[in-house]
């Protein structure tokens, strides 16, 4: 099994030089989750106007045959252009992801691998008006970095949105970014060498502690219980890791994940044998909807 995982390692060492060699911008990523959050407020100005930009666009639709729905924001400010996906909003929603993401196969993009059916198809249903406003607003803002992020099913949704961005507008590569939090496993080992290599800024995940939703859809494991691309079959990450094995508070510290497997590296969270939903509602400090519902403040408690 070592001889044929190793035969991989060509493709996967691809993926490292395409994705791992920027460095993690932990600033840019806290403010990050700022515009994640905004995208699960019904009005997602006062988190944006907290974070000194303004919001270009926002819009909720629904995004599956169980009348669910899917929000999301364009805002900028003066060097970055955010475009923000919310996550799952109900056990329901929930539900329908795992029904069809187990149940109907993998929807192919062209050229660039295979993705989960769900998360595709509630990025379909946005995506037409985005996608021109970002297509403006590439000329316009010329200097902008444009960062795709999202919580939860949001990460996996932003994970697409930029993948189908940069194959479209490819001289916006080097200045566009994935940065997501608690995001499930997106596609194939396709999807994620393709995503790598357009999204060549930086793409990186943001998981706390032992989140479960980061390891769903599960992998296909190796006797040594270690991730592989099961002939392109299996979900398999893209992008690094940044794994945060405490509370992500200020003080915590956090691992940049460039180990073996590439991608998938046993000595960060896939370390972990059991798992803790509370992980996953967690984000640097935020219970991260509550805090976009809450206009990106924390309530006052009265004691």
């Amino acid at each position: 099994m070592r001889n044929g995982f190793a035969s991989l390692y060509p493709c996967l060492l691809f993926v490292l030089t395409a994705a791992g060699t920027k460095d993690f911008d932990y600033e840019l990523s806290e403010k990050a989750l700022e515009f994640a959050a905004a995208a699960y407020s019904l009005d997602p100005e006062p988190c944006v106007v907290k974070n000194n930009a303004t919001v270009l666009f926002s819009e909720k639709v629904e995004c599956d045959y169980m009348r669910d729905e899917c929000w999301s924001v364009i805002a900028a400010d003066n060097e970055s252009i955010f475009v923000s996906f919310s996550g799952t909003k109900s056990k329901e929603q929930l539900v329908t992801e795992l029904v069809e993401s187990i149940g109907r196969p993998k929807h192919k993009l062209h050229n660039a691998g295979s993705v989960h059916y769900y998360f595709y198809s509630a990025l379909k249903t946005m995506w037409s008006p985005m996608e021109r406003l970002l297509g403006e607003l590439k000329t316009s803002m010329p200097h902008h970095r444009i960062v795709f992020t999202g919580h939860s099913l949001g990460g996996a949704i932003a994970s697409i949105a930029s993948t189908v961005f940069v194959r479209n507008f490819p001289e916006t590569s080097n200045r566009t970014l994935s940065i997501t939090f608690g995001q499930p496993r997106v596609g194939n080992l396709q999807y994620a060498m393709t995503h790598d290599r357009l999204v060549a800024a930086g793409s990186w995940r943001l998981i706390h502690g032992r989140d479960i939703v980061a390891h769903i859809p599960f992998c296909v494991e190796s006797y040594a219980r270690s991730c592989v691309p099961f002939y392109n079959h299996g979900s398999y990450h893209h992008g690094v890791e940044v794994w945060f094995p405490g509370n992500m508070t200020i003080s915590d510290t956090f691992k940049v994940c460039t180990g073996t497997p590439l991608n998938e590296d046993n000595a960060c969270s896939n370390a972990h044998r059991y798992y803790d939903i509370n992980d996953h509602l967690f984000y640097f400090g935020h219970h991260v909807s509550d805090y976009g519902v809450n206009k990106c403040r924390h309530p006052i408690s009265i004691v």
